[in-house]
């Protein structure tokens, strides 16, 4: 193993290769965290009890995306650092923990429209069904794009954004099983 990363040390062509492929892993995680991160944020407002309200939701929501992107990243960092065989470098350090803010970032629409329900005072249990609608929609749009970006068209398009959808209406299910 030493000695490969040795070698594309050395040749400039595997080096680049190597910066190719990290780029490409790194892209992966990004987007895989960003649609992670949209479904937690449909399981943690499926799970918040009405009495909660919105503005405390949005606290959570934002917590737990970032405890889930501590734990993410740490388990990025240590699976790293064990496959390159030494302490990884500072650059290193830093791309691990900013490949992984997607999955906060994807609970930044849920949580504004948390915060606009709580200033128009719309009632906890409408806010949260608005706010898991809202997560359902980004879903579907992200399923939808990122099926265009892997030339995915037509129905096969549709299908991967409709199957997208379903992860955020289960948990619309999981709100209704909990809640009623």
């Amino acid at each position: 193993m030493h000695t490969a990363g040795v070698a594309a040390d050395e040749d400039p062509q595997r080096r680049a290769q190597a910066v190719r492929a990290l780029s490409h892993a790194q892209q992966h995680r990004r987007r895989a965290s960003h649609l992670y991160g949209l479904v937690i944020s449909g399981s943690v407002l499926a799970a918040a009890p009405d009495e909660f309200g919105l503005v405390r939701l949005g606290i959570a929501l934002v917590g737990t995306l970032l405890v889930y992107w501590a734990a993410e990243s740490y388990a990025h960092w240590i699976a790293l650092r064990s496959l390159q065989g030494r302490a990884l470098r500072g650059h290193e350090r830093v791309e691990v923990l900013v490949d992984g803010l997607p999955l906060v970032a994807a609970c930044l629409v849920p949580v504004v429209v948390l915060l606009v329900e709580a200033l128009l005072g719309v009632e906890t249990s409408w806010g949260v069904r608005i706010a898991l609608g809202v997560n359902v929609a980004l879903l579907v749009v992200v399923g939808w794009n990122m099926a265009g970006e892997g030339g995915i068209v037509g129905r096969r398009r549709v299908l991967a954004a409709a199957t997208t959808g379903l992860l955020g209406l289960a948990m619309v299910g999981l709100k209704l099983g909990l809640h009623h």
